[in-house]
């Protein structure tokens, strides 16, 4: 069973770590936006709900986003397809800026919620406390903010060209790319 990648194909860490960070990613930017979307509304007890939903599976799934960019440059990158050299450029870019995005967000979230005076409650089973003691650093937080923005929209920019450019190697070069991700190549 190959668990390390190699330079003909992904191993089973990487594929697991890139599906489980997907759907984490995906989790939180649609509990975000729903409750940026209540709070636009008017609605703060939804707003409220969904951010402490938000905020505790950003928590708990933590650690498996870091895991994700660690072993992105910890193991051999798989040989890219061949394809025109600004494609490649752009697809190891789209790659770069994702998980830069991650580690924005995963930084970014517990410093807003922790510059802002509050602990992070996970799902109501246990409190990471806040290392600026309750007080509130309006400064680190608007930052935290700021960032925490950024890189929101960089993960639906990078996103898009990411799944636009896995359905031009399914539907027009056909070449087996996508395959890589679910599955590691037979030896």
């Amino acid at each position: 069973m190959q668990w390390i990648n190699s330079k003909s194909g992904y191993g089973w860490l990487s594929i697991a770590l890139h599906w489980l960070a997907a759907i984490a990613v995906i989790v939180m930017l649609v509990t975000g936006f729903q409750a940026a979307f209540a709070g636009d509304a008017g609605d703060r007890a939804t707003r409220s709900a969904l951010m402490g939903l938000h905020i505790s599976f950003g928590a708990s799934v933590a650690l498996i986003l870091l895991a994700r960019v660690i072993s992105s440059y910890a193991q051999p990158r798989p040989a890219p397809p061949e394809q025109a050299p600004f494609l490649k450029f752009l697809s190891n870019a789209t790659h770069q800026v994702l998980l830069l995005a991650i580690l924005i967000q995963v930084t970014s979230g517990p410093l807003a919620v922790w510059s802002g005076g509050r602990a992070i409650n996970v799902f109501n089973l246990f409190l990471a406390a806040s290392p600026f003691h309750r007080a509130r650093n309006q400064g680190v937080h608007e930052f935290a903010e700021l960032l925490h923005a950024i890189g929101r929209w960089a993960l639906i920019g990078a996103i898009s060209l990411h799944v636009l450019g896995a359905l031009k190697h399914v539907m027009i070069d056909r070449d087996g790319v996508l395959k890589r991700m679910l599955a590691p190549a037979k030896p």
